[in-house]
């Protein structure tokens, strides 16, 4: 019983070092959907993508934008997160109707992509990733936005009708005083 003090001291270093190293990390929800938490580090990792991909295109058609509709980085942020919610309704959706065939027809979509030398160059070049999260980011999500599209399609809905409904009867939070969840897209806090 000597030692209990220096049990509870170490104890709460651990902790702390442990909540430190957690935190700096990005391991922390920014956006709640549905209750599936969506960790900073997933967003820095897609407003990086997204931020390297405007200033490619940016650069590559400066002659041709106007000062006025080049985004600041509060609207490439705000634009990040709406797509990441968007994404994930998408995922909550497609886990739902097609529960465990939803792999194969990803991994039928995604074959021909998976030797494609110039796709992983233009990955890096453009969005300067690494092949492995251009598909986790970029490829998986769209092809899972494919397979809902065709879905809806059968069912006589669009994508678009069906994502803006859903996005009003779901329970989305966002953990940042800088924006806010208005119902349909993410806004900038003034």
């Amino acid at each position: 019983m000597k030692y209990k003090h220096y049990i509870i001291f170490i104890s709460l270093v651990v902790f702390g070092l442990l909540a430190f190293f957690l935190i700096s990390s990005g391991y922390y929800p920014i956006i709640s959907i549905n209750g599936q938490m969506i960790s900073a580090r997933t967003f820095w990792k897609n407003y990086q993508a997204g931020s390297s991909y405007y200033q490619n295109i940016i650069a590559t058609y400066k002659s041709d934008i106007k000062k006025e509709d080049i985004l600041t980085e509060a609207d490439l942020k705000r634009s990040v997160l709406t797509q990441i919610i968007e994404n994930n309704l998408i995922d909550q959706e497609v886990h739902k109707e097609l529960g465990n065939d939803l792999a194969s027809l990803l991994d039928n979509k995604l074959n021909s992509f998976k030797n494609d030398a110039n796709l992983q160059e233009a990955a890096q070049s453009l969005y300067g990733l690494p092949f492995p999260d251009f598909q986790k980011e970029i490829l998986i999500p769209l092809a899972k936005q494919e397979i809902l599209t065709g879905r809806l399609f059968l069912d006589g809905k669009n994508l678009d009708g069906w994502l803006l409904s859903t996005k009003k009867t779901s329970d989305i939070k966002i953990f940042s005083r800088d924006f806010f969840w208005d119902g349909e897209t993410v806004q900038v806090s003034e």
